[in-house]
C-alpha cells in the first residue's frame, strides 16, 4: 500500500512538472487570422462588331477594346503555427471572386512581425502566401471551361493587439492570380469557333482582419 501511494505522488508530480512545461512551452502556439477583402485592379474588355453589321456603321469599323477599373471580394483565413516569436507558417485558404469566377488559394503562408514599439503596442507585419487557385467552388457549365494556376500574394500592414490577446488586422497587398478559361462550341455554330484564352490576374488588394 505505501509502494502504491509513492508511486502515485511521482506519477503526479511527473504529470504536473511535465504539463507545465508543455504549457509554458506551447503558449499561444496556435494563430488564426481571418480577413475579408477587397481586390482592385483594371481589365481590356474586347468589343467586335460582324462585318454584316459594318455597312452600318459610318467609317472603319471600330472593333478593338476598352479599359474598365473593376473591384470584387475576397475572404481568407491564415492558420499557422508560431515556430518563432515573431514567425509564424501555416497554410492559407478562403474565396476569391474574379468576375463570373469563383477561385478557392490553396497556399503555404508566412507571417513575421519585423517591428514593434511594445510587445502591447502596434507590430509592423508583412506575410506571404504562395500556392494554386481552384476552381472546385466555381460553378460549371457545358460552354466554358476554368482552370486555376499559380497564385502569389505578398502584403504588409498592422496589428493592433488587444487587451484578451488577439489583435486587428489591417492588411495592403497584391495578388497575382493565373487563370486558364476554354469556350467550349458546339460543332453545329456556325457562327462562333473554340477558343483558349489565358489570363495574368494582378490586382491591389486590401484587408481587415482579426487574429486569434
Amino acid at each position: 500500500m505505501k509502494k502504491l501511494l509513492i508511486l502515485t505522488i511521482i506519477g503526479g508530480l511527473v504529470f504536473n512538472t511535465s504539463f507545465g512545461q508543455t504549457k509554458k512551452l506551447f503558449k499561444y502556439p496556435f494563430v488564426n487570422q481571418t480577413e475579408f477583402g477587397v481586390l482592385f485592379g483594371r481589365v481590356k474588355n474586347s468589343y467586335y462588331y460582324y462585318p454584316s453589321y459594318s455597312s452600318y456603321w459610318p467609317g472603319p469599323t471600330p472593333n478593338g477594346f476598352n479599359i474598365q477599373n473593376i473591384a470584387s471580394v475576397s475572404l481568407q483565413t491564415f492558420n499557422g503555427f508560431r515556430v518563432r516569436k515573431m514567425t509564424t507558417v501555416g497554410l492559407t485558404t478562403g474565396l476569391d471572386l474574379y468576375s463570373s469566377t469563383l477561385l478557392v488559394p490553396v497556399a503555404l503562408g508566412v507571417r513575421h512581425v519585423f517591428y514593434e514599439k511594445s510587445e502591447q503596442g502596434a507590430k509592423l507585419q508583412a506575410g506571404l502566401d504562395a500556392g494554386f487557385g481552384s476552381t472546385i467552388a466555381n460553378a460549371s457549365n457545358s460552354y466554358e471551361t476554368v482552370k486555376g494556376g499559380v497564385m502569389a500574394n505578398p502584403t504588409i500592414g498592422f496589428k493592433f493587439p488587444t487587451k484578451n490577446g488577439s489583435s486587428w488586422l489591417i492588411n495592403l497587398g497584391y495578388k497575382y492570380q493565373y487563370l486558364e478559361i476554354t469556350q467550349n462550341i458546339e460543332a453545329t455554330d456556325i457562327y462562333n469557333i473554340s477558343s483558349k484564352e489565358t489570363r495574368n490576374l494582378k490586382r491591389f488588394q486590401v484587408r481587415l482582419g482579426f487574429e486569434f
